[in-house]
């Protein structure tokens, strides 16, 4: 009994000494839990400073100062970056804390659905001291087809699709191109969150881009829009002005009626806010 009571006394004293010398914390916490495949999964990782100096992270050559680890549930091996990450130099005065903002999008390639998790780590200037952050995940999901455009754009055929997500208990609608051949996931898009009091408005402009209108709220909608490539280029929050609510074709493009930009009123001292029903997290 005295032997157990010595051992879980040391353990103690070995975690109480581990964290006395810790000098650096790591945390990382994705935009959201929820994501389209396609989409760029976006999260910040916090870091902050324990010590009494400033900390200067930066690369050397083939390794940067904030590199991940990322795993997908049911497969013990982590996944292989396509990229080595690159981020500039970062400094952290003594007893502060900094925010990076990062995607996982440009070094993995992630065309499979399922459960992710991904750790961040940082390298210390004395490039042998790393700290780890939390073990943070987030699922990877097909979604429901709205609707399909099937193009061509370079001789390569393209799938352009609205499709439908449940993200943080709300339904939300995304945009996602998808190579017609090889099935592989081009890009996704949030285009907006949606109440199903009004069937979404879908079009497909002659310059291969994917119009979408949709209510958000009971006062409010969103118009967003999509090109052949995934990314969206334009998204805007729209309040009812009477009559139908539609898009058009006018004078070569299309537009939204019976609405208008939604603009909140300028508050003292401040610019104006052009969102309400905005994307889920923060996250474009």
């Amino acid at each position: 009994m005295k032997n157990i009571i010595s051992m879980i006394l040391a353990v103690c004293c070995l975690l109480l000494s581990a964290q006395a010398l810790a000098q650096v914390e790591v945390r990382i916490q994705p935009d959201r839990k929820e994501f389209l495949l396609g989409e760029n999964v976006a999260f910040n990782v916090r870091i902050d400073n324990y010590t009494d100096r400033s900390i200067s992270f930066v690369n050397i050559p083939g390794h940067s100062w904030l590199h991940f680890t990322l795993t997908r549930s049911g497969e013990s091996q982590p996944i292989t970056p396509a990229l080595i990450p690159n981020f500039p130099k970062l400094t952290v005065p003594a007893g502060s804390t900094r925010v990076v903002k990062a995607c996982l999008r440009p070094y993995y390639t992630l065309n499979r659905d399922g459960v992710y998790k991904v750790v961040a780590t940082v390298r210390m200037p004395d490039m042998r001291t790393n700290y780890s952050s939390n073990r943070a995940s987030f699922t990877l999901a097909h979604g429901g087809t709205v609707r399909t455009f099937t193009v061509e754009s370079r001789g390569v055929r393209l799938n352009m699709s609205l499709r439908l997500l449940r993200v943080g208990g709300k339904d939300c609608l995304f945009g996602q191109v998808i190579n017609a051949d090889s099935q592989s996931v081009l890009g996704a898009c949030f285009m907006g969150q949606y109440l199903n009091f009004m069937k979404p408005r879908i079009v497909l402009d002659s310059a291969q881009n994917m119009h979408v209108l949709c209510q958000s709220t009971p006062e409010y909608f969103t118009y967003s829009k999509m090109n052949n490539l995934g990314q969206r280029v334009d998204y805007k929050v729209m309040k009812r002005t009477g009559g139908p609510v539609d898009l058009v074709s006018a004078n070569g493009g299309i537009r939204a009626v019976g609405l208008v930009p939604y603009v909140r009123p300028q508050e003292s001292g401040s610019a104006p806010i052009f969102t309400t029903a905005d994307r889920p997290g923060g996250n474009k």
